[in-house]
């Protein structure tokens, strides 16, 4: 005969099973805590809800940095890439004119410049600028000329928003030098060889 660790009992064997007197187990073990497994979940809980926050606020801080360079590079391609198809359409432009007794192609469009560029001195006259929107060009007409003889040309794009600065492309060559830029939606223009406005330093 055996007796439980706890009121002593008569049992038959001593064991973790209650016992019918006073229902704890007969080998004198301890009942676990009231509440004991909630406090746990609780606390696991918590410490998965900090590490979430945590987590999220360090991925807004990378994209807060990251998403604003990301764009900046997109639109700094977008004005090398513009700038290099001016200056090989220009490059056409040149060499035409050079076959043509200094005189070069009218036009009011890059479009119209097909005809007579494509393919002997360009593959392909691009139209539109990296930002999607179309080149403009201009034969500039040579007043002594009895002819109107296209003694010079411009080609300009309008940069990121689409919209000249400028009612009339000659009046960006009025009485100006060279003019840097620092912003994506100036307009980049190309004339006699040379970028007349042009991206330099920080865009904004």
């Amino acid at each position: 005969m055996q007796y439980c660790a706890n009121c002593g009992n008569a049992i038959e064997a001593v064991s973790n099973a209650a016992c019918p007197r006073c229902g704890k187990p007969s080998n004198g073990t301890p009942l676990p805590a009231a509440g004991a497994k909630g406090t746990n979940t609780a606390l696991i809980v918590v410490l998965v809800i900090v590490g979430l926050v945590v987590v999220v606020g360090f991925i807004g801080i990378v994209a807060a940095i990251a998403i604003p360079n990301l764009l900046t590079a997109k639109q700094r391609a977008e004005q090398k890439r513009t700038m290099a198809d001016i200056r090989t359409l220009g490059a056409a432009l040149e060499a035409y004119a050079s076959d043509n007794n200094q005189e070069y192609p009218k036009g009011a469009a890059p479009v119209d410049l097909r005809a007579v560029l494509e393919p002997k001195y360009i593959k392909d006259v691009p139209s539109v600028d990296g930002w999607g929107h179309g080149f403009q060009y201009i034969c500039l007409k040579d007043a002594t000329s009895p002819n109107d003889k296209c003694a010079g040309y411009m080609i300009a794009s309008a940069g990121r928003d689409g919209r000249f600065e400028h009612d009339s492309l000659p009046e960006t060559l009025a009485g100006q030098t060279p003019k840097a830029t620092t912003n994506f939606d100036c307009d980049i223009v190309y004339s006699a060889g040379q970028f007349v406005e042009y991206p330099e330093g920080m865009q904004r």
